[in-house]
């Protein structure tokens, strides 16, 4: 080898030698190329199911929005709703029966002790009041029946909020920072149409939540479960007196 290809390197490289190197280098190019598209194609991939993803939310969110608010939901209902999405969510999906219907909700502190309150939602049915409150995985539900109720009494709390007094069997339930506005005028009427309602209904055997006793003589075993089964879903039957039933017909 010769002085000056010492000092610049060069070597006396055969033609075949030179195809490979260049072979290599085109492979490898290759290579990145390929896993360039991939990791491309992924990332395009993510952002679409991610898309896809906040657009099911949107809707979802949107139907629940309608469904509590209504059609012509505003600014400020949207912000409300936004504000307490778990509860809405799992209130939709979890808690109403087949037949229930929402007829006023209002937001509200809930006095559970003197060392612990709540704020949530009281929601007004045609068939209950209940209290919820779900964030991620804490949550606190309970549920008050209308024929329990006494009467309902309000106080003061600062200057644009009020209290709310249920008496409830023999005791008293005490929610507050609740706004006093329409909505919570809205909510006060319903409630207070129910008590009355309890009030008046005389009870009859269809509102006993228990019958005194289940006749199924002369009923096949196969009938005899749909009844209990028709029997619990109406909640005349409790789950420990439908398993009690059953076991009694099937031995």
């Amino acid at each position: 080898m010769s002085f000056w290809k010492k000092v610049f390197g060069q070597t006396d490289l055969t033609p075949e030698y030179l195809e490979k190197i260049e072979r290599e280098k085109a492979e490898k190019k290759q290579k990145r190329e390929e896993e360039n598209k991939r990791f491309q194609e992924e990332q395009e991939k993510r952002r679409e199911e991610k898309r896809i993803k906040k657009e099911k939310q949107k809707e979802e969110e949107q139907l629940l929005i309608e469904q509590f608010y209504g059609k012509d939901a505003g600014v400020g209902s949207k912000l409300a709703f936004a504000a307490n999405k778990d509860t809405f969510r799992y209130v939709g999906e979890n808690l109403l029966r087949a037949d229930e219907e929402i007829l006023s909700f209002i937001q509200a502190e809930y006095d559970k002790s003197k060392k612990r309150e709540i704020k949530g939602l009281l929601f007004a049915t045609n068939d209950r009041m209940f209290f919820a409150f779900v964030r991620g995985v804490n949550q606190y539900i309970e549920e008050f029946d209308y024929s329990k109720m006494k009467g309902i009494s309000l106080a003061r709390d600062g200057f644009l909020s009020k209290e709310l007094y249920i008496d409830y069997g023999s005791s008293r339930k005490k929610f507050d920072d609740i706004i006093d506005d329409d909505k919570f005028k809205d909510f006060l009427q319903v409630v207070n149409e129910k008590i009355v309602d309890n009030i008046k209904k005389p009870i009859t055997k269809t509102r006993q939540k228990k019958p005194a006793v289940i006749d199924l003589e002369g009923v096949d075993k196969y009938k005899q479960l749909e009844r209990i089964a028709e029997l619990k879903d109406k909640g005349i039957l409790t789950e420990e007196e439908f398993n009690v039933e059953k076991k009694k017909i099937l031995n």
